[in-house]
């Protein structure tokens, strides 16, 4: 089991999470893609229709391969992306407010 010790009101308080919820892991922070990992992001408008698209592209420039989900914001995350070196992937959310603000290792 593992303890956190705080100090509440001069007192010494153990938290211990697993004695909490048995069988329920502490998950651990999420980790951001390294920095080979490239976004590019834009915009596309149907005049037509007048609707607006947000985009967002991937790319691999790294030696290794890594597996990337990016992180939009005002719209669903994206899913876990296998990407081998030189290799892209290229999502889109309706909208122009949504962007894409991490690139987070999966």
């Amino acid at each position: 089991m593992t303890g956190v010790r705080q100090t509440f009101a001069g007192i010494a308080v153990a938290s211990v999470v697993s004695a909490v919820v048995p069988g329920v892991a502490v998950a651990a922070p999420a980790t951001v893609a390294p920095a080979c990992v490239r976004i590019e992001q834009w915009e596309t408008q149907d005049v037509k229709n007048k609707e607006w698209n947000s985009w967002a592209k991937m790319t691999n420039t790294c030696d290794d391969t890594y597996t990337v989900r990016m992180i939009w914001s005002w719209a669903r995350d994206g899913d876990c992306r296998i990407l081998d070196p030189g290799r892209s992937w290229t999502e889109g959310r309706f909208g122009p407010h949504p962007s894409v603000t991490e690139l987070r290792l999966c």
